[in-house]
């Protein structure tokens, strides 16, 4: 695929309650200097002025209102509008840099099924917080680490382009009633067992915002915070769901293992871990053990030999600090923003 080619891009917005942001994002897709894009913007049932918002724009989008269902079949709605021959999903909180259509079209080869690209964390009003994410991003046929129980390194949602041949053999997404939303963790991972996957460029392409209403903010990264991490439970859950339905889609080419032990997704469960202990000896008792069982199994699973050294040093001061001198260690790792 290349740019003469001029393929119609379809950029499909999920929204729910996220009418201060809306605006923000369906100006950066209409404001890209690609001749051949389309927006699709899907409503989740939400109950603040996004409607208001969405009906503004009048016939420049295509509108999709639903009842709440989350961010699964919010794809699988948005997904059924578009007529593009590449898809990205952008959260309705986030969004696109001037020309980042142009290069992602650029990176597409006939061999690729996905484009991924970094995005810059902003703050509720657009600042830039610094970070540029992710620092590592995998590249090419990234199958045979998924085949080996590893998430491979990719962008979140927004950070994601799409090769709509390949993505019509996954679509629908599963909906399940237990955890509607993750619909990018399928479409992700589900994407990499059907061709390569590119980098489009060094530079952010997208805007990822982080506020109060996100789910993006964990308890390590916000000291105010009540939440808890979900990892690594939640997305070993999906692990197992993706892993069912994608052999269901797929056949034998869906086939995964039965289990995966990452690393990105254990070292938040293991500082959920130690941040729950109510005291130092507690601390011990349970960061020990799930240190030795699951961080490290997970660890050894890096091709890196430096970086396992580096990530199981962090393991061991994190569990033996007292938590006010580890904390700051785990944000680092966890959560550079």
């Amino acid at each position: 695929m290349v740019v003469s080619e001029t393929p119609r891009v379809s950029v499909v917005i999920c929204n729910y309650n996220y009418g201060r942001f809306l605006n923000q994002a369906i100006k950066s897709v209409l404001e890209q200097d690609y001749p051949e894009i389309e927006v699709v913007v899907v409503d989740d049932g939400s109950t603040d002025n996004s409607r208001d918002i969405i009906d503004q724009w009048g016939s420049r989008i295509i509108s999709c209102f639903k009842e709440n269902g989350g961010q699964v079949s919010g794809y699988n709605t948005g997904f059924q509008r578009t007529t593009g021959d590449i898809i990205i999903f952008l959260d309705a909180d986030d969004y696109l840099e001037l020309g980042a259509i142009s290069t992602i079209v650029c990176a597409f080869t006939p061999e690729t099924v996905k484009v991924h690209y970094r995005m810059r964390m902003v703050d509720e009003n657009s600042y830039a917080l610094g970070p540029v994410f992710p620092k590592r991003i995998a590249t090419g046929d990234v199958s045979s680490l998924l085949r080996d129980g590893v998430l491979y390194a990719s962008s979140p949602g927004s950070g994601n382009a799409y090769r709509r041949s390949s993505l019509c053999k996954l679509m629908p997404l599963p909906k399940l009633s237990q955890d509607p939303h993750g619909a990018d963790f399928y479409t992700i991972y589900g994407i990499s067992l059907l061709g390569e996957v590119t980098l489009a460029t060094e530079q952010p392409l997208a805007n990822y915002r982080v506020h109060q209403l996100s789910s993006k903010n964990a308890v390590w990264g916000n000291a105010a915070s009540k939440a808890k991490i979900k990892e690594p439970e939640r997305s070993y859950r999906r692990y197992a769901n993706m892993r069912k339905w994608l052999y269901e889609r797929l056949g034998s080419r869906g086939a995964l293992p039965e289990k995966i032990r990452d690393f990105s997704l254990e070292k938040q469960g293991y500082a959920q871990k130690i941040l729950d202990s109510q005291t130092y000896v507690e601390q011990l008792r349970v960061g020990g053990p799930y240190l030795v069982r699951h961080l490290i199994p997970a660890l050894a699973r890096r091709e890196d030999v430096y970086a396992r050294l580096a990530l199981g040093m962090w393991g061991v001061l994190v569990l033996v600090l007292p938590k006010p001198i580890g904390r700051p260690l785990m944000v680092y790792v966890c959560n550079p923003s």
